[in-house]
């Protein structure tokens, strides 16, 4: 289970551009990643293969361009990534149907931690690590919320 969630958090930063350790860090008390690595084992019935295959690609010292180029070349992982990159930035679970998509919330806490509020350096009205009066500041380049340099 443990090399499971390691290979879960390492294909999220892989799908999402977000370091692994900024999406899951190691003194972590929010603790998305389980709550989304449910959902994703939930939802999607070859999770598991494409988390081998994620650890294959890797052992094998493949990038991280390489690898989601990879994994999304195969027909059968594209749209299960795809929904794991809409979980991790949005906090919803998106579902096809036929021409239609519908997204669910998981929760309120997935809400206050999708990645989309780190890429707008902005946050979740009501929901705010930021100090009063953040905002008289420059931001961060971008790369300090991503923790990813490229």
């Amino acid at each position: 289970m443990e090399q499971q969630m390691n290979n879960f958090v390492g294909l999220s930063a892989v799908l999402t551009g977000f370091a692994a350790d900024t999406i899951a860090p190691n003194i972590d008390p929010i603790n998305i990643k389980a709550e989304y690595f449910t959902k994703f084992t939930a939802e999607i019935s070859n999770y598991a293969a494409i988390l081998s295959a994620y650890e294959l690609l890797k052992s094998q010292g493949k990038t991280d361009q390489e690898i989601g180029e990879a994994i999304l070349a195969i027909a059968d992982y594209e749209m299960p990534c795809r929904q794991l990159i809409f979980l991790w930035y949005s906090g919803a679970w998106a579902t096809a149907n036929g021409s239609m998509t519908s997204s669910e919330m998981l929760s309120a806490k997935s809400y206050t931690q999708g990645l989309a509020w780190q890429v707008m350096q902005s946050h979740p009205m009501g929901d705010s690590n930021y100090r009063y009066g953040y905002w008289a500041n420059e931001p961060a380049d971008l790369s300090g919320y991503t923790g990813n340099n490229n």
